[in-house]
């Protein structure tokens, strides 16, 4: 029986992962290699394509492309995670009275309806996410722990580290 939930918790990790990729590419080299094709292709044509006297560049430039996803600067890629989320809410834990509460977690939800998919984890210090974990549901199933790959780990941890939790 296909899970559609679990699906999509899946396709939110991978879409993450993209995001975090996009926030961490080198767009300094990538503008760099971009104008030396430029540079190449206003030259008599006699040299012949880009791509074939430069082989190891054109292979660099590709794979920076692809990372950037679309993304033209650090900051649209910052921005594009900052968009990212339906809502962001914090918890906090037991405070005794007359004290400040602080918040010591936090939910990232993502998508909702059926299927839905939420990032919840805690906060150290009452500001910067810990252990963020990936939950779905579907209409009448409780949520339920997605496990994402050891690299969908590292990247939800990065997109988590993007918003500020503080007061």
């Amino acid at each position: 029986m296909n899970n559609h939930a679990e699906d999509q918790a899946r396709v939110q990790c991978e879409s993450i992962a993209e995001m975090v990729a996009a926030l961490e590419c080198d767009y300094d080299r990538l503008e760099e290699l971009r104008e030396a094709r430029s540079d190449w292709n206003l030259s008599d044509g006699s040299k012949g394509p880009w791509c074939e006297g430069n082989p190891d560049d054109a292979a660099e430039l590709a794979d920076l492309e692809s990372g950037a996803e679309g993304c033209e600067s650090e900051d649209e890629a910052r921005e594009r995670i900052m968009e990212d989320p339906l809502e962001i809410t914090v918890r906090s834990d037991w405070q005794a009275m007359g004290e400040t509460l602080k918040p010591a977690e936090f939910c990232i939800l993502l998508c909702t309806g059926g299927p839905a998919v939420r990032i919840v984890g805690d906060l150290d210090r009452g500001e910067e996410p810990s252990r963020p974990r990936v939950e779905y549901q579907d209409w009448g199933t409780p949520w339920t722990e997605y496990f994402p790959t050891p690299e969908q780990r590292d990247a939800l941890q990065a997109y988590c580290a993007c918003f500020y939790f503080g007061e």
